[in-house]
Order: C-alpha cells, then sequence, then structure tokens
C-alpha cells in the first residue's frame, strides 16, 4: 500500500473538459416518487441518472469487434473486474485499521495499490492485465458510508459479491454506468475533471453531511482510479435511488423552467422517457399530492441542498422525479397473476437503508416518529 500526493500537474486526459456546470447536470440531481391518488409517497432524491446515447462512439466509450463495451479502449469486463478487485482490497485494508475522527488532511490523501497479474504477498493473482488502484479520501469516505448507515461488510457484499450489470442505457457524456446486484449502488465513470472537482467538494461536502445528513444530494460513497496500459480510468460509487425492482411509470428532468422543457418526439418514443417541466405541468396539473409535514420537510431539504449547489458554484443541475404508480402496478400485478409486492422483491439490502429519499427526510415518521423540521 502506497500513500501519494494528488499531482496537480496530470494532464487532463483528451476530451476530459467538462465545466463544473456539468458535472452537476449528469451527477446533481435525481428523485423518485410513488403516487397514489392522494397517498404519500415512495421515493425522492438528488442523484446522476443515466441517460440516452448507446451504441456508439461516445467520448471514452466505444464498442470493440466483439461487441462488448469498452472505456479507453478497456472491455467492461475487464474494468468491472478490475473495480472489484480493487475496492475488495482497499475497503477490507482500511476495516483493519482503528476509526478516528476526519482531519483536513484526510480529503487530500490518495492509496495506491499495484495488482500484478501473478498477484503479490498483498493481492490475489487475476487473468487482466497488470493494473494499480487508487483510492482518493479513504477515511472520508469511510465516515460518508457510515453517516449513511453502510457497514463495511455491506459495501463489500453489494460491489464485490455479485458481478456487476452494466446498464444498457448509459448517460450522453460517454460516461460508462453500473449498478449492484442488489440495486444498492451505482458506479460511474467519471473524467479527470470532473473527479478533480468532486476532491475539492468533499471539505464543503463533509460539512454539509454533518449539518443535513437527510440531503437529497448525490450520497458519494467512494471515489476510485483503476490505471492499465496508460490509461487512467476513475469511477464514483454512488446511492441508487430508482431500483430495478420498483417500475416508476413516469419519469420527469425538473429544472424549474419552462424554456425549452419539453421533452423531444425522440425522447417520447422510447419505452421509459424522461419528461420535462413542461410535460409535468401538462400531464400533471395539480401536481403530486404530499401531506402537510412530508411537504413542509421536502422543502426546507430541497432549499437548503439549493443552497449548498450555489455555494459551490453549481448552477447546471434537475430534479429527477420518478412516479410509481401504486394502482397501476397492482393492476399489472394481478393481470399478470403475480404473487407478493415489489417491495417483498426488492433485495434485502435495500430493506435494511433509506432506500428512498422520500423515507430518508421522513426519517422516523414512518415509525410514528415526529418528521424533524428545522427553521433556521
Amino acid at each position: 500500500m502506497e500513500l501519494e500526493v494528488p499531482d496537480e500537474a496530470e494532464s487532463a486526459e483528451a476530451g476530459a473538459v467538462p465545466s463544473e456546470a456539468a458535472w452537476a447536470a449528469e451527477s446533481g440531481a435525481a428523485a423518485g416518487l410513488a403516487q397514489k391518488k392522494a397517498a404519500p409517497t415512495e421515493a425522492l432524491s438528488m442523484m446522476a441518472q443515466p441517460g440516452p446515447g448507446h451504441g456508439k462512439k461516445l467520448g471514452h466509450r466505444g464498442v470493440d469487434a466483439s461487441g462488448e463495451t469498452t472505456y479507453k479502449k478497456t472491455t467492461s469486463s475487464t474494468l468491472k473486474g478490475a473495480i472489484q478487485l480493487g475496492i475488495g482490497y482497499t475497503v477490507g485494508h482500511l476495516s483493519s485499521k482503528p476509526e478516528r475522527d476526519v482531519l483536513m488532511q484526510d480529503f487530500y490523501v490518495v492509496e495506491s495499490i499495484f495488482f500484478p497479474s501473478e498477484g503479490s504477498n498483498l493481492t490475489p493473482a487475476h487473468h487482466f492485465q497488470d493494473f494499480r488502484f487508487k483510492t482518493y479520501a479513504p477515511v472520508a469516505f469511510r465516515y460518508f458510508r457510515e453517516l449513511f448507515g453502510i457497514r463495511p461488510d455491506d459495501y463489500l457484499y453489494s460491489l464485490c459479491n455479485e458481478p456487476l450489470i452494466e446498464l444498457s442505457n448509459p448517460g450522453a457524456s460517454g460516461s460508462l454506468f453500473y449498478v449492484t446486484s442488489d440495486d444498492e449502488f451505482i458506479i460511474k465513470t467519471v473524467m479527470h475533471k470532473e473527479a478533480e472537482f468532486l476532491q475539492k467538494l468533499l471539505p464543503g461536502y463533509y460539512m454539509n453531511l454533518n449539518q443535513n445528513p437527510r440531503t437529497l444530494l448525490p450520497k458519494f460513497y467512494g471515489l476510485y482510479c483503476v490505471q492499465s496500459g496508460g490509461k487512467n480510468i476513475r469511477v464514483v460509487v454512488m446511492n441508487n435511488i430508482l431500483p430495478r425492482v420498483v417500475k416508476m411509470h413516469l419519469k420527469f428532468d425538473l429544472k424549474g423552467s419552462t424554456y425549452k422543457r419539453r421533452a423531444s418526439k425522440k425522447e417520447k418514443e422510447k419505452s421509459f422517457p424522461t419528461y420535462k417541466d413542461l410535460d409535468f405541468m401538462q400531464d400533471m396539473p395539480e401536481g403530486l399530492l404530499l401531506d402537510a409535514d412530508t411537504f413542509s420537510a421536502l422543502v426546507k431539504t430541497l432549499q437548503r441542498d439549493c443552497l449548498v449547489l450555489e455555494s459551490f458554484k453549481i448552477m447546471d443541475y434537475s430534479l429527477l422525479l420518478g412516479v410509481h404508480n401504486i394502482d397501476q402496478h397492482e393492476r399489472e400485478r394481478q393481470a399478470q397473476g403475480a404473487r407478493g409486492t415489489s417491495d417483498e422483491k426488492r433485495p434485502v439490502g435495500q430493506k435494511a437503508l433509506y432506500s428512498t429519499a422520500m423515507e430518508s427526510i421522513q426519517g422516523g415518521a414512518a415509525r410514528g416518529e415526529p418528521i424533524e423540521s428545522d427553521d433556521t
């Protein structure tokens, strides 16, 4: 295990020149919400949302002769294997160290471990090309995971126990997206400038989580880099708030603006289109009904989150609203003759955590405890 100081002079790779706002646009906001007439909701959050753009070379993402997805000419299967080996080692190694308070220097630490294909006294043998795995701010990210109730064993089990699943509709930026088999986590490739920007945000992100643990902003659980063949592939691990086992009947990307905020004809032709503000106003003129306490808690959380984004000088972000219609789901379930509910099919891991953002906002309210209100 080696410790490194981040190289400020490291050149951005070709195409790695997104603005800070571009990071926010791809990774800044998402939500899910269940509707049943006047019933409360199922899910709501801010996070990265995969978009269209599969089947051709886009940015660093491409397809090789065999039809397998590549990123910087590294096959997806190789990248997934390296990610799982690296995270398995670094999280296990960190777990052997005593817990302590997060210090300012922890945000700038980079740990590095070499994985030769033949193995070493620290790493197992593997059938990939030799690679180096870097972990950014491991102690700080361990704190973030603990704050969200994620134990090291659960984190390792979700990320490393089963093969990662590549999403078929990755982001239009050319990133790759993976989801864990239990639907808990999303892994997204990020460019150098994006990773650098996230590193700069970490101290402020830490302060925001201490003051507002029920934020709807992305929940970042880890930032890593796979170095192989002269290429640097950086990935971030985030929460997944739109699980595959819960069908979202409608999905809206909302910015609070009406200028060019209608889904295109091409978008609407998709099997699972993402609508925009004008579509929401047209299709749901009365909005979605929430009880007073939930509405108040939601508005306060959104206001705090927007202030945080403003303090980071981020202006290009949106709220992704996913609508799961419980009545429609029940009709579909009965028509299919299925037994059980989507919650019963939900992986055990998601039952143990705040699996939806609305549950995160409400906290113990679902157990009869009052919803916290912050009037400051």
